[in-house]
């Protein structure tokens, strides 16, 4: 597709689910490395949470946030390539957020409250979206 036919709403889009992907990249990273005054902004219980769930829901949610990133990068250069990395980005979050919100003892919600869970809700959304957006741009031949 020539840059003249480009959708408007392309690189938006693209730069939006870059820095999303970045703010969830940040949270990862000071989380796993234990960052005080980032995880002082949690109660100690909410912190010791999500300092500490087992290594598969781990691997899961930083496939999640790095795919993320990289889908998001993928999408700003127009790469055919962005809808699988983001789908994967898309199923490894709801594959966290389900574990969080049903089957971790004690579950999310009990922790963190009906905020943790709109907000990892949230963030699994925003990975579907970023993949169904992507797909489409990849099916009207605006992704190479």
């Amino acid at each position: 597709m020539s840059e003249a036919a480009e959708p408007w709403h392309l690189m938006p889009v693209a730069i939006l689910a870059v820095l999303w992907n970045l703010a969830g990249c940040a949270d990862y990273v000071m989380t796993q490395y234990s960052v005080a005054p980032y995880l002082k902004l949690f109660t100690q219980s909410q912190a010791e949470y999500f300092t500490s769930v087992p290594a598969l829901v781990d691997a899961a949610w930083a496939v999640g946030v790095w795919f993320g990133l990289a889908g998001a990068v993928l999408l700003f250069l127009r790469l055919g390539v962005a809808p699988l990395i983001l789908g994967l980005s898309a199923l490894s979050m709801l594959a966290t957020a389900t574990w969080l919100i049903v089957f971790a003892t004690p579950p999310l919600g009990a922790v963190a409250g009906p905020f943790g869970v709109f907000m990892i809700s949230t963030a699994s959304a925003m990975a579907v979206l970023f993949y169904f957006f992507a797909r489409t741009m990849r099916v009207s031949g605006a992704l190479s």
